[in-house]
C-alpha cells in the first residue's frame, strides 16, 4: 500500500452528529404533509446520507406522494433555521483525528452533499474550518454522491493519485462515490443497516478513534 498523502472527509454522520438533527426536523414535516410517520431507524434506512433530490424522489416514486423538491427545500430549510443548526455537535473523535492529520502534514479536504452554508455554520461554530484545504459541497458538482464526481473534483483539487488519498465515509452512498473515484476508503459507522450495505468496503470501523489508529498505519 502506498503511503497516503491526503484524507477526504464526509461531513454529515462522519464529522458531525447531524443525522438525528435531520430526522427530528423531517419527521414532523412528513407527518404534517403526508401523514407519514417514521422513526429514527426508518430515517437511517431510507433517507440518511442522501440528497434532498433523492429523498423527494423516494417520496414521489416509492411512497406515491405529490411533492416537489422546491416545496421540501422551503419546508426543511425553515425547520433547520428554527432548530438552530449551529447546535449540532461533533462526532466523538472528530477534533482529535483532524489535529492528528494536521500534525502529520497530511492534506485534508471535505467532500459533502451538504451546502457550503451548512459547512460554515457547523464547522465554523466548532472552529474547525481552518483544518481543511478545500470544500467540495453540493454547489460544486452537477452529480452528487453516489456519483464519483465529488471525489473526482477533490482529487483534481489535490493533484494527487487516487491511491494516495483516503476517504472517510459513514454511508454506502458516500462510499460508492469514493470507490468510484478510486480512492482508498474507511467506513465509520455503528449502524447495522449501513454496515450490511457496505459489502464492497474492506475497512469498516465503529468510530473516528479507530479510523485514526488505522490511518496511523498508512502514513
Amino acid at each position: 500500500m502506498n503511503k497516503i498523502q491526503a484524507v477526504l472527509f464526509d461531513l454529515d454522520g462522519t464529522l458531525i452528529d447531524s443525522e438525528y438533527f435531520y430526522f427530528k426536523n423531517w419527521a414532523p414535516i412528513l407527518k404534517q404533509e403526508f401523514n407519514l410517520q417514521i422513526n429514527y431507524e426508518d430515517w437511517i434506512r431510507d433517507f440518511a446520507g442522501h440528497t434532498l433530490a433523492h429523498n423527494v424522489k423516494r417520496l414521489t416514486e416509492d411512497y406515491g406522494y405529490d411533492v416537489t423538491e422546491e416545496h421540501m427545500w422551503k419546508r426543511t430549510r425553515a425547520a433547520y433555521a428554527d432548530s438552530n443548526m449551529s447546535d449540532i455537535e461533533l462526532m466523538p473523535g472528530a477534533r482529535e483525528i483532524l489535529a492528528f492529520l494536521k500534525a502529520e502534514d497530511i492534506r485534508i479536504g471535505l467532500v459533502t452533499s451538504s451546502y457550503r452554508s451548512t459547512v460554515d455554520t457547523v464547522l465554523g461554530k466548532h472552529e474547525l474550518l481552518d483544518y481543511f484545504e478545500f470544500f467540495v459541497t453540493r454547489e460544486c458538482v452537477e452529480l452528487p454522491k453516489p456519483n464519483p464526481e465529488p471525489y473526482r473534483l477533490a482529487l483534481t483539487n489535490l493533484g494527487l493519485p487516487a491511491d494516495r488519498c483516503v476517504a472517510i465515509e459513514d454511508t454506502s452512498t458516500g462510499s460508492t462515490s469514493a470507490l468510484g473515484a478510486g480512492t482508498q476508503l474507511i467506513a465509520v459507522t455503528k449502524q447495522e443497516v449501513e454496515r450490511a450495505r457496505l459489502t464492497a468496503v474492506d475497512n469498516i470501523v465503529e468510530n473516528l478513534s479507530e479510523a485514526k489508529d488505522l490511518l496511523a498505519q498508512w502514513i
